[in-house]
């Protein structure tokens, strides 16, 4: 069986579509896929999906990976960025 979370590790796979809070705690849109620098193997940023509906119309938007924290109250990510600083 494939492990896809083990203690502070998580597969790439769960975090894509995880929903990502804003500075006000609303959500602002998930993360449609992490970037990962080839040369240290550190993830640089996570591309957030934002503002479309049903996949449909999607903008997007670079999130430096260190600017994210996982909040297990939220089940999500929390990010210092509003939405109205998306648009």
């Amino acid at each position: 069986m494939e492990a896809r979370e083990t203690g502070s590790l998580i597969g790439s796979d769960k975090v894509e579509g995880t929903t990502v809070y804003g500075a006000n705690d609303q959500k602002i849109g998930s993360i449609e896929r992490v970037m990962i620098d080839k040369i240290s193997g550190r993830v640089s940023y996570a591309v957030l999906s934002f503002g479309g509906f049903l996949g449909i119309g999607d903008e997007h938007y670079p999130l430096p990976w260190q600017s994210l924290k996982y909040d297990t109250n939220l089940g999500g990510y929390r990010t210092g960025i509003t939405e109205s600083q998306l648009k």
